[in-house]
């Protein structure tokens, strides 16, 4: 309890939830550029399908609706469209890194035009890595649902999203770091931001069955929804990123003999 109080005070005290919020920005501008270029790359991918589960019942509405405009525009998109949607999908890769470098207050910045290549190279990755995730996931799902009740495939799901979003978490944490961060160094922190990110999308969860925020927001409602659980997702990444940068400065501070 001591270590997590004395995490939010350095959090807040530091003010990093203006990094998060940063960071949000930058996701946003990446998103539909990335959905752009796995339209290209791979076609159509039923969103619907691979978003279904109740954690992402507050982004899937916006999410389905960002894909479908980027399928649109994949069928026309001209070479200018193409070169600037590269360009912006490496946003938050590259923000995040800078952000990082400001967490674990590092003077060894990486040049910016080898960040925006090895972003680029992350993102074209990503875009594989999802359409592979997706369509074995959907596949699967048809088999297992085929085979076994509903109740033990839902349990499976979960199983699959826990160690889909700590193996994220884990890329996220080391690709942030600015020098070289091993497995177990980025343990601790991606475990909290795992922990973190499945507490909250339950929340969420929650809130979106029991309340109606559209009364409140009218049309901007799912807007709204998406930008607030991006945050929180975004913070609880910062969160794990400040955390594992305390670990690494407080083993930087032992002496090398007793």
């Amino acid at each position: 309890m001591k270590k997590l109080l004395a995490l939010y005070r350095h959090f807040s005290d530091k003010r990093y939830s203006t990094i998060a919020g940063t960071l949000v920005y930058f996701l946003l501008m990446s998103l539909a550029p990335t959905l752009l270029w796995l339209a290209l790359i791979v076609g159509k991918i039923d969103f619907q399908s691979f978003t279904s589960h109740a954690f992402f019942e507050a982004i899937e509405p916006f999410l389905t609706y960002l894909n479908r405009a980027a399928q649109n525009a994949a069928s026309g998109a001209g070479i200018i469209l193409l070169a600037t949607s590269l360009y912006s999908s490496t946003n938050f890769f590259y923000h995040l890194r800078r952000s990082g470098e400001i967490i674990y207050d590092s003077d060894r910045k990486k040049g910016g035009l080898k960040l925006r290549l090895a972003a680029a190279g992350i993102v074209v990755a990503a875009i594989i890595g999802f359409a592979l995730v997706a369509t074995v996931i959907i596949a699967g799902e048809n088999m297992l649902f085929y085979f076994m009740p509903a109740v033990i495939v839902e349990c499976i799901q979960l199983v699959c999203i826990v160690g889909i979003a700590f193996f994220i978490a884990i890329l996220l944490n080391i690709f942030a770091c600015p020098f070289k961060l091993n497995f177990s160094g980025a343990l601790c922190g991606s475990l909290l931001t795992t922990a973190l990110w499945l507490i909250f999308a339950a929340g969420f969860t929650v809130y979106m069955r029991f309340a109606n925020p559209s009364q409140l927001y009218g049309a901007a409602a799912t807007i709204i929804i998406f930008l607030l659980w991006c945050y929180i997702m975004i913070s609880s990444l910062v969160v794990g990123i400040i955390y594992n940068s305390m670990l690494v400065a407080k083993q930087r501070a032992k002496p090398l003999y007793s």
